[in-house]
């Protein structure tokens, strides 16, 4: 008696079950692995300065802006990479007598965040790390001399006279909570980890503390 049918070799069978396998497993992400979110707030500067290597224990703490749009892409369930483009403020605020003198830098980064959730209630919380590439677009200073207050321009760059170099790699870690509708909270701490300083006398580095309020669009 005659069979009829079509019998695939051992090797082609296998491949055919193993791409069928791929595309009946379940997985969370199946629909879009694409994530983008946007938030902005305060960030909480700080600036080490020394010269000649004594550190300078008259810099307070400066408040400015920060904003940040992340897009992600979910390698696991829980596991996802992220990165984008912000803006935020750093710098410090000398205290004198009777007045503060703020030297402010306003930089873009460019994180690279592993980030890891879990799933709490109906949110997600989230714990991020990764290094942050720093491009410094600009320095001001505020300053005051006898009654008048002075606004000025620093200058970024390489040479001795400038007053900080162009460029930072930092340490980012992260912790976030994400509301089903979307909105989220987010507190992170970044770490400079380069010296800032243009000359051997001067050494910089600059850390924050940033608290932001956001919305995952997808």
């Amino acid at each position: 008696m005659k069979k009829f049918g079509y019998n695939l070799p051992a090797h082609r069978t296998l491949w055919v079950l193993f791409f069928a396998f791929l595309l009946a497993r379940p997985s969370a992400h199946a629909q879009n692995p694409w994530s983008l979110q946007a938030d902005a707030g305060m960030s909480i500067a700080s600036l080490q300065w020394k010269v000649l290597g004594m550190e300078n224990d008259d810099l307070h703490r400066l408040n400015g802006l920060q904003g940040r749009l992340l897009a992600g892409y979910a390698l696991t369930d829980n596991l996802s990479l992220q990165t984008g483009l912000g803006l935020v403020q750093m710098g410090a605020s000398l205290k004198h007598e009777d007045h503060h003198d703020d030297f402010r830098i306003n930089a873009l980064e460019i994180p690279l965040l592993f980030r890891y959730s879990l799933r709490v209630g109906k949110g997600s919380l989230g714990l991020s790390a990764g290094p942050a590439l720093a491009y410094h677009l600009s320095a001001t200073s505020h300053t005051h001399e006898g009654e008048m207050e002075l606004e000025e321009k620093l200058s970024i760059g390489n040479d001795v006279n400038d007053f900080a170099r162009p460029f930072n790699l930092g340490l980012q870690t992260e912790l976030s909570y994400t509301h089903p509708s979307g909105w989220l909270l987010n507190l992170r701490y970044n770490a400079g980890l380069m010296d800032l300083g243009t000359s051997d006398l001067v050494e910089m580095q600059t850390s924050y503390v940033a608290f932001g309020l956001g919305y995952r669009i997808f």
